[in-house]
């Protein structure tokens, strides 16, 4: 067969990028001998950065003005069903149509999705949560995501009711999918683990790499950390660390060090940090290669994540795979994460100061060792490209039924 990969993904979208360089390293491990593939990468950047990565058979499918407006032409009933009439196919699915690509994997979500009206896909759902907090603004405001909530329901809903299988992280996940869009496919989902690429990377660095050296690098006081690698988006909820901080401080024991790209809310959480005189307490970082971030984890106290969005994560996995102690936003995920985690209670600002000093419950070895192996068992590289090949011939035996055109 011949394979499509849909790549989507910008390379300042933070986990986003990750997760999509992940997925589409094991599934092009998973094709083998026995099918080929094209990827078509939609960011000239994130071209580029797939090429020096060595990735092969790659095509840049460049979105130009033209291209735009016959895509949001093609979404209005009328002139698609007139286009339909001419023969006129969507500019997507007439290049796969050209390459005869049999199956389209989107790999990350994407709105493109919306155009295989003919060729089969499997997608990808990471998360539910623009319908639980779709007031928030990067569901509603283009000035902080081009991914608003119409965009998300019209592509989940498409994927729904016309994919081949849809990719999911949990199982919570997937029910918040079949609940929102009524599925009732027994067959439709694949879960499969979001598997961070930073203990990939480290296991392969990690003999000739100095990470005390790298750390003592960052300059940070000699206190414990709180740890938080996330982008500032308003549902990442950095506020309630600051404010818990406050609250922790009169021992002046803790420090927050936050990681992660302005997602258009970085300043207000900056400006709070400075009108509580909490500004040496709180370390800012834009940016940081993968040996600091690496080499955070390996000299944090704990993960502190108090996101409001997605049932797993991958600094979660990240945080069990570093063997890490985890305070986490209770009521968020999967059950299966949630017996790794310590839940905060995001309505009390005192939770995590009583996690924290209540030695019997916080910082619990047995807990992080389990997670540890909940990690391994996970996120295994034969796992995820065994999920991968068990989709492809399951497709392979349908198309067989019919004779391909």
């Amino acid at each position: 067969m011949k394979i499509g990969i849909f790549f989507d993904s910008l390379i300042n979208s933070g986990g986003g990028i990750s997760v999509s360089q992940t997925r589409l390293n094991f599934l092009t491990k998973s094709l083998e001998n026995e099918h080929s593939y094209i990827c078509y990468v939609t960011n000239k950047n994130s071209y580029d950065f797939l090429k020096k990565k060595n990735v092969y058979n790659l095509v840049y499918f460049k979105i130009n003005f033209f291209l735009k407006l016959l895509f949001f032409l093609f979404k209005i009933t009328l002139i698609k069903k007139i286009f339909s009439f001419l023969g006129i196919v969507n500019p997507l699915e007439k290049i796969l149509k050209k390459h005869k690509i049999d199956l389209i994997f989107f790999i990350s979500p994407s709105s493109f999705v919306q155009f295989c009206n003919f060729t089969p896909f499997v997608y990808s759902i990471w998360e539910m949560q623009h319908r639980t907090i779709p007031y928030f603004p990067e569901y509603r405001d283009t000035k902080y995501s081009q991914s608003d909530y119409s965009l998300r329901e019209e592509s989940y809903k498409f994927a729904s009711d016309r994919a081949f299988k849809i990719l999911v992280d949990t199982q919570k996940t997937k029910e918040d999918v079949v609940k929102a869009y009524n599925v009732n496919r027994d067959n439709l989902f694949e879960i499969q683990a979001f598997v961070p690429e930073l203990p990939l990377y480290y296991e392969k660095i990690k003999e000739n790499s100095d990470f005390d050296k790298i750390f003592n690098e960052l300059k940070l006081p000699d206190k414990k950390i709180l740890f938080y690698p996330a982008q500032f988006w308003p549902h990442k909820n950095h506020i309630y660390l600051v404010k818990s901080l406050e609250l922790l401080n009169k021992n002046d024991e803790f420090i927050l060090v936050f990681t992660g790209h302005d997602k258009g809310n970085k300043q207000y959480i900056f400006n709070e940090a400075r009108k509580k005189n909490m500004q040496n307490n709180i370390h800012f970082y834009d940016y940081l290669s993968s040996k600091q971030i690496i080499s955070l984890y390996k000299n944090s106290f704990a993960l502190v994540m108090t996101t409001l969005v997605g049932r797993s994560s991958l600094p979660l996995r990240e945080a069990f795979y570093f063997e890490l102690p985890v305070f986490y936003s209770g009521n968020i995920l999967d059950n299966e994460y949630a017996n790794f985690v310590n839940e905060l209670n995001l309505k009390d600002f005192a939770s995590l100061k009583k996690h924290l000093y209540n030695k019997n419950y916080s910082i619990d070895k047995d807990k992080v060792a389990k997670a540890k192996e909940f990690y391994n068992s996970t996120c295994n590289n034969d796992i995820i490209i065994s999920s991968y090949k068990n989709i492809l011939k399951d497709f392979k035996s349908k198309i067989e039924l019919w004779e391909k055109v």
